[in-house]
Order: structure tokens, then C-alpha cells, then sequence
């Protein structure tokens, strides 16, 4: 089962990929299963539930007596770990959609009230988590680090609902070329510790910008 299952993740991961990158376009009609068992070495089941799954994620639809096709772009989970996990995949310079740029103004909606949120509400653990992280940020410099320390900033604002946007941001991240901000993450930090709300909200945004300017 659990060999049926790594095939099915590949298989899916491929196929999200070819709609994901606009290679095969909304209303694109998918090939026969015997021909995508063809091209991934796998079972009609595997094929299936590679199917099964990109469904479940809004990628595809089936159209009675028309087969398969790619759905409408309204439809795509794009906010789900799983599609955001392969749109980060996947960074070829040649694909039609690039979603990084709204997922930049998502962060940029998302993460100033997070901020405010976190001023006003964020305890002593929660404070001390957010120093903790920085403290290991600025000795890594790494993304998985960054993302801890957004993890830690995201739960300071004792929402249940923030923690779930933190794929968008690794997906975000995923695009930067720059090294992460960390004077405003620095800023941001001690604004939440003071319990600045408007601080906070600058320096969430300045962070946000920043990591997307050129140095």
C-alpha cells in the first residue's frame, strides 16, 4: 500500500504540475488512462487515485461522456498545502501563471493585522517562542528557520485561522532571492513585545516588501 501510495503522490505531483504551469490549459481534456499508465509506469489504480486526488483539490473535473478535463481556475484549491507544495515545485521561467505575486499581496493583506493582532494579544510563551525563533533565524539565515519564526509570529496572534495561511507564505518565501529581512523581523518582534499595534503593522509590512527588494 504505502508503495501504491508514493507512485500515487508522483503521479499526482506530475499532473497538478502540466495544469499548475498552464502547459495544459483550463478545459484541456485529459489523455486516456492507458496512455498516462503509459507515460508514468503505473496501474490504472494508481492513475485513478492520482485523479482521485487532484479532484479533491479543485485541479479537475469529469465531464459526462467527455471525459476528464482541467477545471476553471476559480476552482483550484490554491490556498491548500498540497497545491502550494507543487506550485513551489515547480519554478519553470517558461510556465503561463505566476502566482507569486499574489501570494505577495495576500501576505501583505494577511500579515500587518496578524501583526496588530499579536501586539494586542500575544503572552509571556508567546513572546518568548517569538524571540526564540528570531534568535534562531539570525544564526541560519535558512528557510526552515524563517518559517519557524513565521509559525511563531502567526500563533502570537492567537488566531486558529493564521496558522493555516503559513503554506502561502513558504510558497511566497520559495520565490525570494533575497536573504530574509531580519532588522524588520527584529523590529516586528520587539513591536509585539511592547504591545505596539502600529508598529507592529509597519514592521510586518516593511518585512514583507523587503524580502522581495533587491539588495
Amino acid at each position: 500500500m504505502e508503495r501504491v501510495l508514493r507512485h500515487t503522490d508522483r503521479v499526482a505531483a506530475a499532473l497538478a504540475t502540466e495544469i499548475l504551469s498552464g502547459n495544459w490549459p483550463e478545459a484541456h481534456k485529459f489523455p486516456a488512462d492507458t496512455e498516462l499508465c503509459d507515460r508514468f509506469g503505473v496501474s490504472r489504480t494508481v492513475i485513478r487515485e492520482a485523479l482521485r486526488l487532484l479532484s479533491g483539490k479543485g485541479l479537475i473535473m469529469a465531464v459526462p461522456r467527455r471525459g476528464t478535463h482541467v477545471a476553471p481556475r476559480h476552482n483550484w484549491a490554491l490556498w491548500d498545502k498540497d497545491v502550494l507544495g507543487w506550485l513551489g515545485n515547480d519554478q519553470n521561467e517558461n510556465n503561463k501563471y505566476d502566482f507569486s505575486g499574489d501570494a505577495l499581496d495576500m501576505r501583505l493583506a494577511l500579515e500587518p493585522t496578524l501583526a496588530a493582532l499579536a501586539a494586542a494579544r500575544a503572552d509571556a510563551a508567546g513572546n518568548t517562542a517569538l524571540q526564540e525563533a528570531l534568535r534562531h533565524l539570525g544564526q541560519t539565515l535558512d528557510l526552515k528557520s524563517e518559517m519557524a519564526f513565521l509559525g511563531a509570529f502567526y500563533a502570537a496572534a492567537g488566531n486558529d485561522f493564521a496558522l493555516s495561511a503559513l503554506p502561502l507564505a513558504e510558497f511566497s518565501l520559495s520565490h525570494r532571492d533575497t536573504a530574509p529581512p531580519l532588522d524588520a523581523y527584529r523590529r516586528l518582534t520587539a513591536a509585539i513585545a511592547q504591545k505596539d499595534g502600529a508598529t507592529a503593522r509597519r514592521a510586518a509590512r516593511q518585512a514583507v516588501l523587503q524580502a522581495f527588494l533587491p539588495q
